[in-house]
């Protein structure tokens, strides 16, 4: 009755079912993992973490559990216990792909720079997948590593092609080292692949500004702009393509734009 429930969507059923499961048979792990899953579901998050808990005691070699119990207790803020959970279930199994990914995000939002490379490393070495990958780079990335992080985000773009944010951090990271021509081609590929992800407009006009081809650069910051009216950087940079095209009164024009947006807090949305 729980699972038919749960698959229907109707997680308060499930859970008095999985509760009457549980009360039959106290000592069967599976059910109070069942009743912590649509606990969770429903954000019941502290019954979820008692019945994972539960579940691990009866079941202290299932990787399902510790790492269900990491999940919620990260959502309940208790990161550094979380942190320990899925230590534990690494050290039971350290083939668990699922726990290092999760202990590598966690450290990632800590900024433990070399710890989460570490968990995100072994993850992969377990289990390649673009979201992995994609995680890999983002520590890289943010830690102003370009070169590894593009070679995370192109491992991702090769394991998935239509992997979307791989195409445009991969652009991201060739604008940063400076291979203009590269990088609109990413963003374009990213664009081409969801056109809702409009700030990519705004870096194709940054990169096309850098190799010269100002109209071109133009067209994109302009569609960019009617996405972003209020942000400063991009009517800054509108105004260096208006004065690359000798249209100083509209460069100006922006160059104010640029100035009156950040003082009033519209820095950059992008």
């Amino acid at each position: 009755i729980g699972q038919r429930a749960e698959g229907e969507g109707d997680f308060a059923a499930g859970r008095q079912a999985y509760a009457a499961a549980v009360a039959r048979e106290p000592e069967r792990a599976e059910w109070h993992y069942r009743l912590g899953c649509v606990c969770r579901k429903l954000d019941r998050l502290d019954e979820a973490a008692v019945a994972f808990r539960r579940a691990h005691e009866l079941a202290p070699t299932e990787p399902r559990y510790l790492n269900n119990l990491g999940v919620v207790l990260d959502q309940l803020g208790l990161r550094a216990e979380a942190v320990r959970v899925y230590q534990r279930a690494i050290l039971g199994d350290p083939q668990n792909a699922d726990a290092q990914h999760n202990l590598g995000a966690l450290y990632a939002e800590a900024g433990r720079t070399e710890e989460a490379v570490r968990a995100f490393t072994a993850a992969l070495a377990v289990r390649q997948d673009a979201e992995g990958y994609h995680n890999l780079g983002l520590v890289h990335f943010t830690h102003g590593d370009f070169a590894p992080a593009l070679e995370s985000f192109e491992a991702a773009v090769r394991l998935q092609p239509s992997f979307v944010l791989g195409h445009y951090y991969a652009g991201l990271c060739l604008m940063r080292k400076g291979v203009y021509r590269d990088a609109v081609a990413r963003f374009e590929q990213a664009l081409q692949l969801d056109g809702r992800l409009v700030r990519a407009h705004f870096y194709i006009g940054t990169c096309l500004h850098k190799i010269g081809q100002s109209e071109r650069a133009l067209a994109a910051l302009q569609r960019a702009l009617a996405a972003f009216p209020e942000d400063a950087r991009l009517h800054y940079q509108l105004g260096l393509v208006y004065d690359a095209l000798l249209r100083h009164q509209e460069a100006r024009h922006h160059y104010r734009r640029a100035r009156a947006d950040a003082a009033s807090g519209f820095g950059s949305t992008l």
